[in-house]
């Protein structure tokens, strides 16, 4: 069971001074991780960084520290695997081809000797002592893992939740089953998702679907609102279908009880 969570720790080359390549492909793989299992885009923070034997520590906003699950989400799932369990429904098969490259990136080059592999840490209230190795092994079984995708021309509707530019253009569309689907676009469509920002919109573009036929990923390629029709109050009570005459249901009550 998830206590709070404070911060997850990324450590890298244990003991000795760090390759710097190695960091900040980690860092950034870790990243990229968080973003895929997080339904909103999260403005994760970096509270220390240790040089040497590096250390790097990622802690939720401030005003959102409830997205500290999204930390518990993706060292829980990798401890799982490390010790021969499976991964939970939430993870897409985007994020473990992710998780995947994070732990291969990892791994430590032919000349290298002395090494220990790089991993994870949970601080925080509950959170267990031990932590997750990112080891050769680890790698190989989420290759195993790696679920079966099908990837077509398609389009989706839901509510734009969440835009991200900053690292890479990104944004969440929530179905009207409350699943989040991550979409990817081009930069000349940034204006128009801002301006859709929170509103019901069809996407248009190529689709990523997993081994249900569930629609998981989107490259946006053309975006729709979707207007909301004006509705007369006789649409939606025939027993009475001149109670309003020739206004709709929003101009009625603006007239007569001054709200809309």
């Amino acid at each position: 069971m998830m206590g709070v969570v404070d911060a997850l720790e990324l450590i890298v080359d244990e003991g000795r001074p760090a390759n710097a390549g190695r960091f900040f492909q980690l860092g950034h793989d870790l990243l990229v991780l968080l973003d895929e299992l997080s339904d909103v885009p999260v403005a994760w923070q970096i509270t220390s960084l240790r040089t040497g034997s590096a250390l790097a520590t990622i802690a939720p906003p401030e005003d959102e520290p409830q997205q500290g699950q999204v930390l518990w989400l993706a060292y829980s799932s990798l401890a799982s695997v490390q010790g021969g369990g499976g991964l939970p429904d939430e993870w897409s098969p985007d994020a473990v081809r992710v998780a995947h490259r994070f732990v291969e990136h990892g791994q430590p080059t032919e000349s290298e000797g002395g090494w220990s592999p790089p991993r994870l840490r949970l601080i925080g209230d509950s959170s267990p002592s031990s932590s997750v190795q990112l080891t050769e092994e680890l790698g190989e079984q989420l290759a195993v893992l790696q679920p079966f995708e099908r990837r077509m021309p398609g389009s989706v509707r839901g509510q734009l939740v969440g835009l991200n530019v900053s690292r890479g253009n990104r944004a969440s569309l929530r179905l009207p089953d409350r699943r989040i689907v991550r979409v990817g676009f081009e930069t000349t469509l940034r204006g128009e998702l801002k301006e859709a920002l929170y509103q019901g919109v069809e996407l248009r573009g190529l689709v990523k679907q997993d081994g249900d036929g569930r629609v998981f990923h989107i490259r946006a390629e053309e975006i729709g609102v979707l207007s909301k029709p004006e509705i007369r109050w006789a649409d939606l009570f025939g027993i009475d279908p001149e109670f309003t005459g020739d206004m709709t249901t929003t101009e009625h009550l603006e007239v007569n009880r001054g709200e809309a």
